[in-house]
């Protein structure tokens, strides 16, 4: 599988790199490179779509919106921490993403991806056209959802100065694209990409199943404007969606330990020398230590690894985990700074001290914690992923679009039209892929139900962008806006249009212009928990 993915996998550099200030609308700067010329062949040419594509799913976008659902949180003051409190915007580099701006659509996004399916047409081969149409749908609909009306229709029109298409209209011309690529895989002609394919290999019926699920997901991104029918919608395509329980089926990133082809949350912690700045999120954290939650390690490091040790002499500071799993950390010492010859009984209770012979240690509760700026919390009390969790490994495969999200969009779309049995099934169908989870939705119904639906669905779409859209719709879960200097009431609903773009495209509203539109928020958005006014 990876003798086409080391020369184009480099691009995923494009989390820490840099671009140029033309349009990225008007050129093919990927098939127009030297080392990848025009003619490419169709396996080269989408390989570097993938590629492109995995860059954007996990970039500085991904990063931001786990930040703003404080799933993850950031410190050290410098711009991974400036994001989690809302410092961005049109000309900066965080804030208006100028190079996620480019993955959509330059080279290894929108014109490579239809340059694909141009290919693919002429070869006669409709496998890999509507593979293409897929990876299309989720690159625009994620354009969309964080940057609302976007160029789309004219995009690769030649036009230099392509119109914002309509949201809504973008949703609903993704859904014909998608009921597009799903006639074109059933039951599919030619050989396919095979191993060019990095997600499922060419599978058709694994690829059918993922666009489904991706309709199932842009019906639910209109409930707030359309209600039921949105609803109706979405539980009639997820009934055709992805179905393997064991995660073979999700729609997921392919990633090795070569360096160019890491998994980007990885590369971000060891390459970009900011990865210490970023931290468990608090309200996340929380959370998931109420209930246990067996998935902490592997999206977590935990506050302290070493077990107690008998006679040994500690020092001030150092933290163990005791014999409950929790942390103990020695606030004090006396004479020789040893331990006793015999393991105290530790307790359960945050907070309590414990005497040890010459130590006194003291309870700082579960090995997982976040941060956020709303809070007073100890830098003890803060896990990182600097120890590179499973969620982080080099080699990790990323979720985009998977089984579990799949289950949980039936599960609320069945709550919201007033059918609790079948989102309590649903909701524990997607608990029960996590093995250990002491959670049931037997007997929880109305509000509750909705909110351990939506709940369980932010724990398990951790580094996902779609989280935030779940939020926005849901105003769960219920965080508080980070403390911020910028002047945001609420969490962001959406982020600025890149000044790299406006200063080429007029179409593109200045950033005050932005900001007093609908809240800062996308057309179709209520945002409960965002405001009702155009308080961004």
């Amino acid at each position: 599988m990876r003798r086409n993915t080391n020369v184009v996998l480099a691009c995923l550099g494009l989390l820490l790199g840099t671009a140029g200030c033309d349009s990225f609308l008007t050129g093919n700067k990927l098939s127009n490179n030297p080392n990848l010329p025009t003619e490419a062949s169709l396996p080269l040419l989408f390989v570097g779509v993938q590629a492109g594509q995995f860059a954007f799913q996990e970039g500085t976008v991904a990063m931001m919106m786990c930040e703003w659902v404080q799933a993850c949180s950031a410190g050290n003051g410098r711009f991974v921490q400036q994001a989690a409190q809302y410092v961005f915007g049109e000309g900066s580099n965080i804030g208006a993403n100028n190079g996620d701006w480019i993955s959509v659509y330059d080279g290894g996004g929108l014109i490579d991806i239809r340059l694909v399916q141009e290919k693919a047409r002429a070869a006669g081969d409709s496998t890999w056209l509507g593979i293409g149409k897929i990876w299309e749908a989720l690159t625009i609909g994620t354009a969309s959802d964080m940057w609302g009306d976007i160029p789309y229709s004219q995009a690769v029109s030649g036009n230099t100065a392509p119109a914002l298409d309509d949201r809504m209209v973008i949703l609903g011309n993704l859904q014909t694209l998608l009921t597009e690529a799903i006639a074109e895989l059933t039951p599919g002609t030619g050989l396919g990409p095979g191993d060019n394919d990095l997600v499922f290999g060419g599978n058709r019926a694994r690829w059918i199943r993922a666009a489904w699920t991706l309709k199932a997901r842009y019906f639910m991104h209109t409930a707030e404007s359309l209600g039921t029918p949105a609803y109706t919608a979405a539980i009639a395509a997820a009934q055709n969606g992805i179905n393997e329980v064991s995660g073979a089926g999700n729609f997921s990133s392919f990633h090795t330990l070569a360096t160019s082809e890491r998994n980007m949350w990885a590369q971000f912690q060891l390459g970009s020398g900011f990865g210490t700045d970023l931290e468990g999120g608090r309200a996340l954290t929380t959370y998931m230590n109420a209930r246990l939650d067996p998935r902490r390690p592997a999206y977590f490091c935990p506050t302290a690894t070493a077990s107690w040790v008998a006679s040994h002499k500690y020092a001030r500071g150092a933290k163990i985990i005791d014999s409950n799993g929790l942390v103990e950390k020695v606030t004090a010492v006396t004479l020789d700074s040893l331990s006793g010859a015999a393991e105290p009984t530790w307790p359960a209770t945050t907070g309590t001290v414990t005497a040890d012979n010459h130590v006194t240690w003291r309870n700082l509760g579960q090995p997982y914690g976040g941060d956020d700026f709303n809070t007073v919390v100890t830098q003890d009390s803060i896990s990182n992923f600097i120890c590179l969790p499973a969620r982080f490994a080099e080699d990790a495969r990323v979720p985009y679009v998977t089984y579990v999200e799949n289950e949980l969009i039936l599960a609320e779309a069945y709550s919201a039209t007033g059918n609790d049995a079948l989102a309590q099934t649903h909701l524990n169908n997607a608990y029960a892929t996590v093995p250990g989870l002491a959670s049931s939705a037997t007997g929880v119904t109305g509000a509750a139900l909705l909110d351990s639906i939506m709940s369980e669905k932010w724990v398990a779409l951790f580094l996902n962008i779609e989280s935030i859209n779940d939020y926005r719709r849901t105003c769960i879960p219920r965080i508080t806006p980070s403390t911020n200097s910028a002047g945001f009431a609420h969490v962001p609903g959406r982020l600025f249009y890149p000044q790299n773009e406006r200063n080429v495209n007029p179409n593109v509203p200045d950033g005050s212009a932005q900001l007093a539109t609908r809240g800062f928020r996308n057309k179709g958005d209520v945002h409960a928990c965002q405001g009702s006014d155009n308080t961004p």
